[in-house]
């Protein structure tokens, strides 16, 4: 049992399945838009989404040099190999798609310099993610793009919500979150409340998804049910998992 929790630690922690569920992300936009299956695309959003949160989550522990334990080993072991994925999958990318990668990573390292800013985290975060899932794999601006940008932004927004309420336990006072500056009560509002224009949104495709609707309200249920006497596991990982079983959900219902 031990030994299962620690695998399972090491999924979370080095980000791997934060990995999965942008991947999912992906492959919904693709399913979605009957767009074609592109493996090296796939592969290089899987390994960079690792390689990102890593980033994110462990700048300050790397910065300081606070990561001589086994932990961190681990994790700059799956950075590195995260590395040679990423690097062997881009340049199987078109020329475009490599430059598209270069902004998107650009925006990550501009988040290190932001961190003051705290409430600017969720909405960066929302946008590179958006960018890369929706924007890169699609072929051509059409109006079904634009639909799907601003749908997959807000409905990402309302998923961070719950990390930002659990955050508010160990950052810093005055990093001036959502829930430091509105309260805990008003940020689930304002994330359930994102949640209702991604529904309208979905019967303005061609082809609305039934499958998104249950998404929405599993999303807006999360937020709805988060407390500051959650474990961890409830947004690392079953708030994370919402993208794959929306995937699941896609492959499965067809729908």
């Amino acid at each position: 049992m031990r030994l299962a929790k620690h695998i399972f630690d090491f999924y979370i922690n080095t980000s791997l399945h934060i990995g999965f569920a942008v991947l999912a992300l992906t492959c919904i936009t693709q399913k979605s838009e009957s767009l074609p299956i592109q493996i090296p695309l796939q592969s290089t959003i899987f390994f960079a989404t690792v390689l990102g949160y890593n980033f994110l989550k462990y700048y300050q522990v790397f910065k300081t040099n606070k990561w001589h334990t086994p932990i961190y080993y681990s994790i700059l072991t799956v950075c590195f190999l995260a590395i040679l994925g990423f690097l062997f999958f881009f340049f199987k990318l078109n020329q475009e798609n490599q430059i598209q990668f270069f902004f998107a990573g650009l925006a990550v390292l501009l988040y290190s310099f932001l961190r003051k800013f705290g409430w600017l985290k969720m909405f960066l975060v929302s946008g590179v993610v958006t960018y890369v899932t929706v924007f890169i794999p699609y072929p051509k601006l059409s109006i079904n793009l634009y639909i799907e940008l601003h749908q997959r932004l807000l409905i990402l927004i309302s998923l961070l919500i719950p990390f930002e309420i659990m955050d508010t336990q160990i950052d810093a006072k005055n990093l001036n979150t959502l829930p430091q500056l509105f309260g805990i009560n008003r940020t689930k509002v304002f994330g359930i409340l994102l949640v209702i224009p991604c529904m309208i949104l979905e019967f303005l495709k061609p082809n609305p998804s039934y499958a998104f609707l249950i998404i929405a309200i599993v999303t807006a249920l999360f937020i709805r049910y988060t407390s500051l006497q959650r474990n961890s596991y409830y947004t690392s990982f079953w708030v994370e998992s919402v993208p794959i079983l929306w995937w699941i959900l896609l492959l499965i219902l067809n729908f």
